[in-house]
Parts: structure tokens; sequence; C-alpha cells
């Protein structure tokens, strides 16, 4: 008699436990999300709601193709999500795939090919295992899914709850606006038309753990700076990805380019170029990426270089996983212009080769690294590869601001986001709603 309660017991739970659908249509198909849990990774309890809701309702239609179209288009709509949230970029940046695979190299980065090769053997999983699971017999085990979807996403937010904060593309209604080049008053060019450049640091974050302060501290905040700027320093919250911080500093508005009106812009560069000024945009990589080639110039620059233009003028070309010119070449190459000028110049130069994940490369300058302590390097060598690529850009920095043949020069340095890091441990150490900025302001004319 027991012995037949527990089959009918065991014979019910199977009925009403819908673990085969849970196992095919939930887990498995978000086995990336799931995988990243103990690493970190943004939220996204939301959609995987929205997953589970929409797998529900798909995986009760009678036709296997069908299922299996509408499974591939949820599980990349999911993936889409997940890699644009990741790096605060909009859901329609996606589109820019084709761009990234042909002119970066996403295959240098271990953790993108590992992911890709996860994904590609979850999607023909999923689709070979996922359409043969049974619909539902009765409404008991359609609720109890129901039930399984609110908690995994539940489970979502528990993993990913100490580093939500720092995944934001957009601010909240009413927030105030900063940028770095209006907190130091660069909104309108000044009377004494010296120099101006603003240097946008590709993933410049503000440390807030203690290697990486000291770290940072050393690289900008040098001493002998004082000699000849006035030297100050301060932070920024930031929203979106790099492009948003462009808009941020140039235009001072919080948004999307493929949003923003150039008709109705009021940017430094049309501020700066109506005093006199001439003014240029620098960028290391390829313009077509983003876009830049395009919209650039409607923000009123007389001239815009990207990597071909600064190799010409002398920048070595550099490795990693965003091959364009060496940052650490490029400050030369604008002292050299500076000096040379005969008006005053508002020179705007977005950096490169920080950008994450930071590969070995000995182009890059970076397959072997040896600051900070040597258990720190040990323990994070991705880290440690990008502050020494930040290391020889504030190097470079340094020698043009301090070569005596510079004319007085305003030097503004500021972050775009935080590094884009996926690691929960790393981005821990950084502020996750702010950007630091250092300026320079040229004490006396020469």
């Amino acid at each position: 008699m027991r012995q037949g309660t527990i089959e009918r017991m065991k014979a019910w739970l199977e009925r009403a436990i819908p673990w085969r659908w849970a196992l095919y249509w939930l887990f498995i198909p978000n086995l990336i999300v799931i995988l990243m849990w103990p690493i970190g990774g943004p939220s996204m309890g939301n959609l995987l709601q929205l997953f589970g809701f929409s797998a529900l309702l798909v995986s009760q239609l009678p036709w296997t193709r069908v299922k299996q179209l509408l499974l591939l288009l949820m599980m990349g709509a999911v993936s889409a999500f997940y890699v644009t949230k990741t790096f605060n970029l909009p859901i329609w940046a996606i589109g820019y795939l084709p761009s990234f695979a042909s002119e970066v190299q996403p295959w240098r980065a271990p953790l993108y090919v590992a992911g890709a090769i996860v994904f590609a053997g979850v999607v023909l999983f999923s689709l070979r295992l996922a359409p043969r699971v049974p619909r539902f017999p009765s409404l008991l085990p359609m609720l109890v899914a129901l039930g399984l979807v609110f908690g995994f996403s539940m489970m979502d937010g528990v993993a990913t709850a100490s580093t939500r904060g720092s995944y934001h593309s957009a601010p909240e209604p009413g927030q105030p606006f900063h940028a770095a080049s209006h907190v130091v008053g660069l909104a309108k060019p000044g009377a004494e038309r010296r120099h101006l450049v603003i240097i946008l640091v590709e993933a410049l974050g503000r440390p807030t753990a203690g290697t990486e302060k000291a770290l940072y501290a050393a690289d900008w905040d040098r001493p002998r700076w004082r000699d000849r700027y006035d030297v100050s320093h301060g932070k920024v919250p930031y929203y979106g990805s790099t492009t948003s911080a462009e808009l941020r500093e140039l235009c001072g508005v919080w948004g999307l380019y493929m949003d923003f009106d150039f008709a109705k812009a009021d940017c430094l560069p049309e501020h700066y170029r109506r005093a006199g000024y001439q003014t240029t945009a620098m960028h290391s990589f390829n313009g077509s990426f983003f876009n830049r080639t395009a919209w650039y110039p409607k923000l009123h620059f007389d001239r815009v270089e990207f990597e071909r233009d600064l190799e010409r003028d002398g920048a070595r070309p550099c490795g990693g996983m965003f091959p364009g010119a060496c940052d650490k070449d490029v400050p030369a190459l604008i002292g050299r212009r500076l000096a040379a000028a005969d008006r005053p110049q508002m020179i705007y130069w977005l950096t490169l080769n920080t950008h994450a994940p930071v590969v070995e490369d000995a182009k890059l300058g970076t397959a072997d690294c040896h600051i900070g302590p040597q258990v720190w390097r040990e323990e994070n060598p991705g880290l440690c590869r990008m502050f020494s690529l930040h290391h020889q850009l504030a190097d470079a920095i340094d020698a043009m601001a301090m070569d005596p043949n510079l004319p007085p020069t305003d030097i503004l340095v500021v972050g775009d986001h935080m590094p884009p890091v996926l690691d929960r441990d790393t981005r821990l150490r950084f502020d996750g709603s702010h950007v630091p900025w250092l300026f320079l302001r040229a004490r006396s004319a020469r």
C-alpha cells in the first residue's frame, strides 16, 4: 500500500511539476545569464520574466518549426539586450554587430570566444530538444511553470544586486545635468584665447579601492603639473556609453547621437569656431564605427581625423581588440600642432586603446604588466593591463603638458564611463555612477 502511494505521488509530481519545460524552455536557453551569476553582469529580471511568459505560450503551439523559429528569436533578443546593457548601449546598437565583427577583433578576448561557443551550443541544444517537450496536460503544471518564471527572475535579481546600480543608460527624469567641460568653465571661450585640448579617455573610471586609487593618483595627480598649471580634480555622473559621454562633454546634454537634433545643437566646437578658434576632432579608431564620420562634422569641427590620419601624421598602429592608432603617440602630435599654430586651437580627442577587455599584445604594450604590487598584478591581470595603458597615456599627456615649447594651453582630461567589465569584484572597485576629471589651466600667457 505504501509503495503504491509513493508511486502515485511520484506520478502526480511529474505531472504537476514541468521540470522538462523548465529545463529546456527556461534554464538552458538562458544558460549564459546563469553562468554569469557567480561572476557578475547586468540585471535581467524583467526580460527573463518576459522570456518566460513568451516561452509558456510558444511551447504550447503544435508546430515544431514555428516553435524553433520563435525560440531562436527569443534567445537572440535576450542575448542582444544582455550585450547592449553590459555596455550601457541602447538596444538598436546591436545593429553594429557586423561592424564590430569586421573592424574589431573580438576573438582576441577569451571571454568573448568562450561566450560565443557556449551560446552556439545552447542554441543548437535548445532548438533540438525544447520543441519535443509535451504540451501541458492541465492548468496545474502551467501555474507551476508560471511560478518558476517568477522565481527565476528573482534569482537573477539576487545574483546581480550588488552591481545593479552601475548599469544605467539614461538619467532619471529631472536629474540635474553635469559635465566636466561645464564645471571648469569651458562652455564658452575665455578672453585669454588660450589653446584648449579636451581628452575623453576610454574606460577611465573613478577607483574606490586602495591599490587602484593609488595607481590613479600617481598617474593623474602629478605634483610637477602645479609648476605650470592650476590643477583641479572632480567627478561627474555618467550615463550610457562613450558616444553619450561625447555629447555630455561637447554639447551639454545627456542623450544618444541617433536621437540628437544636430540642427539645433549648442555645442563647444561651434562656440569656439565663432570665437576664431580652429576646431579639430580626433579619434584613434575607424570613423565608421558608430558613424562618427557622419556626425562629428555636424558638431561644426573644422577638421575630423581618425586612425589613418593620425598614423599618417606619425602615430604608430597599435593592436589589441580595437586595433587603431596608439594613444600614447597622439599627445605628441597635438603638441606639435599647437606649437605651430597661428591661431587658437580647440582640439577634442577620443582615446581608444583602453577599451575593455584589454588583451595581451606586444604592439599595445600589454604583453607584460609591471605596475602595482606583484600580488595585485597576479590576481588582476586584465585590470593591470588597463591601468598600464592609462599609465602610458598619462605619461604622454604629461610630456605634452610640460613641454617648454607648448604654448599656453588648457587641458581637460575626463572619463567616458567606468570600465565596462562583467566581473563583479572588478566593478565594485570603481564608482558605478561617476567618472573623474582633471583640469590643467595654464597659469599665465606666454
